[in-house]
């Protein structure tokens, strides 16, 4: 049998099939019904059988049957049609108006029971025929647009509805792919039973509130138990919550990516100008030098100066682009000295106290001495360094005899900024945890024997 499409509407024919073995009343009633509603069709047999038939080849609305008919009454042809078409409209219509025969054919589904009369009756069956077939065809529209809707939720990222009691009563497949857990697994359960992790997360808070205010809520979020961002939308029903989520797991990672990024210029901008200045510094006085003295030896230490410079843009510029550092072994002492070298160290001493070689990125390591030498020399009125390899062989130290690093200070020395002299930029020390970092090494700041700064690098490499 063809059944009714979605999209019949109320002013469309209904079908009727009328069965009935008394041949006077079978055209008579289906005349009545066809007057009464210019929307009813009907059609006629006379048993059950031929109803039967009838069902197979025809579209039918509605069926409105005898109850006494003779090889298959009318409850026995109810029986019958409900094996095949188990949702048709079934109308018993009979002359029968015992309560046995009514509770029999309420029992057995029968969608409405009419006792035969007088004309007036047929105004009655009328309606009912109209009431169960239009019923009938809201019911078809409403599965068919929540088969499509379900059709279209499984195409989006995720969606999940639970209902008044916190039950899941649907889950699609986005959300089994990126939980872990199948429908079969989680409808019918209680929400906060089968993901008690929520609980106590702004995702489970965000669920709540909309529940108890009503109110849709949209929010994006950090789900720790399954390690992934999610942009959640949820929409309070009469009948409990839809909640629609988006992973946006790659769009968070590629802002946060930006913003390393970003930031990672910044520092290059501020931590080139503070590194530049002392080869530039000594590329000027060496130049000074030359044209006063006119001692072109001078020009030597112009020319390394230079070449100084022109390593570290290329150096910084490689960071800025998120390259990683190329490592090698190096001579702990022979990059200190070249590093003392180049710093504007005044009357301090230098004693190196290790040949120990280490492996790290040259042009960096360099940076890393330059740095806490200069400090030592500007922050911390010191008059001597040591450098060494730590007692524990985990990494090596530098250490002056000046003032030292007030205890409560010796956490913010290393932020970006951070100055004890007013105008000075205070890069420095920065610039040494940020190197420090890119190798994988830990550096802290404590007092030296002298009572000055002692500046500890762990975590390096020996090869």
């Amino acid at each position: 049998m063809t059944m009714a499409t979605p999209n019949q509407s109320r002013n469309s024919s209904f079908s009727v099939l009328y069965v009935d073995d008394d041949s006077q009343l079978i055209d008579l009633v289906a005349t009545y019904l066809e007057r009464i509603d210019d929307d009813l069709s009907v059609v006629t047999e006379p048993t059950a059988a031929d109803g039967l038939d009838r069902l197979e080849t025809d579209h039918i609305d509605c069926i409105v049957s005898d109850y006494q008919m003779p090889e298959m009454d009318g409850l026995e042809f109810l029986d019958a049609v409900k094996n095949e078409y188990p949702n048709l409209p079934f109308v018993l219509y009979t002359g029968q108006g015992s309560e046995d025969v009514a509770t029999e054919a309420i029992t057995a589904g029968v969608s409405a029971y009419v006792q035969k009369g007088g004309t007036e009756t047929y105004e009655l069956l009328a309606n009912q025929i109209s009431t169960l077939v239009t019923k009938r065809q809201a019911e078809i529209r409403a599965t068919v647009a929540r088969d499509r809707l379900l059709e279209m939720f499984e195409q989006v990222d995720g969606f999940f509805a639970l209902d008044t009691d916190w039950n899941i009563t649907y889950w699609n497949q986005k959300m089994a792919a990126r939980t872990g857990y199948s429908s079969d697994d989680v409808i019918g359960e209680h929400f906060w039973e089968t993901f008690p992790d929520a609980g106590g997360t702004e995702l489970g808070e965000q669920y709540m509130d909309a529940s108890a205010s009503g109110e849709s809520v949209e929010f994006k979020t950090y789900y720790e138990p399954h390690d992934y961002w999610v942009k959640i939308r949820v929409f309070p029903m009469e009948d409990g919550l839809f909640v629609h989520s988006r992973e946006i797991t790659s769009e968070v990672e590629r802002k946060q990516e930006l913003q390393w990024r970003n930031e990672r210029l910044e520092t290059f901008a501020s931590t080139l100008s503070h590194d530049l200045k002392t080869p530039l510094n000594v590329a000027e006085g060496n130049l000074e030098l030359a044209v006063e003295t006119g001692d072109v030896t001078y020009l030597e230490e112009v020319a390394q100066a230079h070449n100084r410079m022109e390593n570290l843009l290329e150096e910084l510029l490689g960071l800025a682009r998120g390259e990683s550092l190329t490592a090698e072994p190096l001579s702990l002492e022979e990059i200190a000295s070249n590093a003392w070298s180049t710093v504007n160290t005044g009357e301090m001493d230098l004693t190196i106290e290790s040949s120990e070689t280490v492996v790290a990125n040259e042009v960096q390591l360099r940076r890393v001495f330059e740095n806490l030498f200069g400090n030592a020399g500007k922050h911390g009125d010191a008059d001597s360094i040591h450098v060494g390899i730590l007692d524990t062989g985990a990494g090596f130290y530098v250490e002056d005899d000046g003032t030292g690093v007030p205890e409560s200070d010796r956490e913010e020395v290393f932020l970006s900024g951070y100055s004890t002299i007013e105008g000075s930029p205070g890069y420095g020390l920065s610039i040494v945890a940020q190197v420090c970092d890119a190798h994988g090494w830990t550096v802290r700041v404590t007092e030296s024997q002298s009572g000055g700064a002692r500046f500890e690098v762990t975590g390096v490499d020996f090869p």
